[in-house]
């Protein structure tokens, strides 16, 4: 069954185009005013073809207000209809097994719906300079609906942690020096810590008040006897503040054990 359209399905001139026809236009209207043009009737010609086909395809807007809103109306009911069936962003991307075919089909059912839809819109939008009024894409669905397994671009999936403190916490290569001089498994497992986990191993290194010494760090040593001058507040480490940090990682490791067995 043929669809019934309401309005054209002419193709229109984009408002780039239109943009283009005009200046086309003044440069032909141009030559006819220079001498150096010999052949000046080719250029009438043209001129009057460029008009011709500009006066066709340039969209006209509504007559009146009676016009718009039937346009409106049918403009809602077509984008309605086109998008039933209309592959996702996802499955266009990635291609997963017969989202060529579904396309395929789905491009044959609604090619005119998609000018009439077309048409409609550049109407409504003639001479706001909208670039995108016609553009079919901005309504394609986000959810999809077709099993991925075997697209022809699987694409990738990453799992990040989830957090509900703020933004990550992050360390200093000073850091991590210092938490692998005290805790070498802890240092190794910071990564996949959470954010709550990292944020209290980042204030237990920051309380000892040690810095690693990049000279030594270079040889190869972590250099973690050096105190930061200057910072009141601050002491060297010792094994009491060692016992320390191991202790409160180990406080909050059982408390994030016992949290989940409940």
């Amino acid at each position: 069954m043929e669809t019934q359209t309401v309005f054209d399905t002419k193709p229109l001139l984009r408002p780039e185009q239109v943009q283009r026809a005009k200046d086309e236009i003044k440069s032909l209207e141009a030559k006819l005013t220079n001498k150096h043009i010999e052949d000046k009737g080719e250029v009438q010609r043209q001129l009057r073809r460029s008009r011709k086909d500009f006066e066709n395809q340039v969209p006209v807007p509504p007559a009146n207000g009676e016009e718009e809103g039937r346009m409106v109306k049918r403009s809602k009911e077509l984008l309605a209809e086109i998008t039933t069936g209309m592959l996702s962003k996802e499955e266009m991307r990635k291609a997963p097994p017969g989202a060529v075919d579904n396309h395929i089909a789905w491009e044959r059912r609604n090619k005119t719906r998609i000018a009439e839809w077309k048409h409609i819109m550049l109407r409504l939008t003639a001479g706001s300079g909208d670039r995108d009024a016609a553009n079919l894409e901005r309504h394609r669905p986000t959810a999809s609906t077709m099993n991925m397994d075997g697209a022809l671009i699987p694409g990738k999936t990453i799992l990040l942690p989830e957090t509900t403190t703020g933004l990550g916490v992050t360390f200093t290569d000073a850091q991590i020096a210092v938490l692998r001089q005290l805790s070498p498994e802890i240092a190794d497992r910071i990564g996949s810590l959470d954010n709550a986990t990292r944020a209290t191993v980042k204030e237990a290194v920051e309380g000892i008040g040690l810095t690693v010494d990049p000279i030594a760090s270079a040889l190869g040593k972590l250099g973690v006897e050096k105190k930061l001058a200057g910072k009141k507040g601050r002491k060297p480490m010792t094994p009491e503040a060692k016992q320390a940090l191991l202790d409160r990682l180990a406080k909050g490791r059982a408390a994030k054990a016992a949290k989940q067995a409940a």
